[in-house]
């Protein structure tokens, strides 16, 4: 326990140095994908709530990190023909297009998120909001812009672990200023379509500290993420969709995330994911109706951290509202 208890504090200590623009660290980055690229709010025709936690690394106990996210998406302008308010064809049609003006079919959207983080001596709060704006390239096609404002405060309290033999690094940690709150802007572009979206974002277009700590480094650690999907039939009532997830650090390493979904009769989600930090990913939803979602997803370490920790558990619950074409979500 206690070599769990000082791996805990020097990673602790390590993230509370290094993370100054919070990303989610869940295994359903699909879920919050604003939050990678703010481009993506408003692709959904609907109002959208999702709430999603995670509990990682159950080996560790009460010191586990836990992670919660909330986030709220709306269209704040639809395009002029309901026809356009979704990319799928069975509600599209192309004779309709052509006679409108691609500026009546723009779509405004803005996103919020909270979220909080507890990673054994570091507490997390934050919050953001997105705005994209969403322009038709054709008719099957649109290109979105977004921006989003992000504000998280960290702080670090170490009072409450007992280690038996103090050391020169934890009586530091004991010394420092323990409060960090940065500001973070970021920038995103995505083309989609019906079957198919790529996106691009540059996260530390502003990141700077309003409130500094003493062992905390204001300089950003992620400079760019990539997104890319495809969503096609494999069956009549089985659709297939790959996707990737990358996220580009400040030292030009890239880490990751491959996934593939199967939406079963757009009511059941399974889904394999492998994470180029040495980990896989089991995942299980449903569509219980038009409105409510809920998906459980497990990670485990196949790596060589695997034998510190008993795997990470992650449920995201979605709802939706104003769904008039009772539509599932999209491809992602």
């Amino acid at each position: 326990m206690k070599m769990k208890i000082l791996l805990l504090l020097a990673f602790g200590a390590a993230s509370f140095a290094a993370n100054a623009q919070y990303l989610p660290n869940n295994s359903q980055g699909y879920q919050f994908m604003s939050l990678f690229n703010p481009a993506f709010s408003g692709v959904e025709n609907f109002d959208e709530l999702k709430f999603g936690y995670r509990y990682q690394w159950a080996g560790f106990g009460q010191y586990s990190p836990k992670f919660v996210n909330l986030a709220f998406h709306k269209r704040i302008k639809q395009p002029l023909d309901m026809s356009y308010n979704s990319m799928r064809l069975s509600d599209f049609s192309s004779a309709n297009a052509s006679r409108l003006p691609r500026g009546k079919r723009m779509i405004h959207s803005l996103g919020a998120n909270l979220f909080q983080s507890s990673v054994g001596v570091i507490q997390g709060i934050g919050g953001a909001v997105t705005y994209a704006i969403h322009y038709p390239l054709t008719n099957y096609t649109r290109i979105a812009f977004g921006l989003t404002g992000l504000i998280e405060n960290r702080k670090l309290d170490i009072r409450e672990v007992a280690v038996r033999d103090p050391d020169e690094f934890y009586n530091y940690l004991l010394r420092s200023s323990s409060s960090q709150t940065d500001l973070n802007l970021r920038a995103g572009i995505l083309m989609y379509g019906e079957r198919y979206y790529l996106g691009v974002s540059y996260l530390p277009a502003v990141n700077v500290a309003l409130q500094s700590s003493d062992i905390a480094m204001e300089e950003p650690f992620y400079r760019a993420s990539f997104q890319g999907g495809l969503s096609f039939p494999l069956t009549s009532e089985v659709d297939l969709k790959p996707s990737v997830i990358g996220l580009l650090q400040m030292n030009n390493d890239i880490v990751m995330d491959y996934n593939v979904k199967a939406y079963i009769q757009d009511k059941v989600i399974a889904g394999l994911s492998y994470r180029s930090i040495e980990s896989v990913v089991v995942l299980m939803g449903f569509n219980i109706n038009e409105t409510f979602t809920a998906t459980y997803s497990y990670e485990a370490s196949v790596g060589q951290f695997r034998k510190f920790n008993d795997g990470s558990h992650e449920l995201v619950l979605t709802a939706r509202f104003k769904n008039l074409k009772k539509l599932g979500t999209y491809i992602w």
